[in-house]
């Protein structure tokens, strides 16, 4: 593969912003499900 001149990298902006979003909202998931049920008027899921 290292003579193969048209290789791309598969890694472009869209990764990187994918894996920041997991990388944030997946700890945060219990803090943001809890401030919508502040704004919702503590109504049960």
């Amino acid at each position: 593969m290292a003579d193969n001149k048209d290789f791309q990298d598969p890694f472009n902006v869209f990764y990187f912003l994918g894996f920041l979003a997991a990388f944030l909202l997946i700890p945060l998931l219990p803090a943001t499900l809890t401030l919508f049920r502040v704004f919702n008027g503590y109504a049960t899921f």
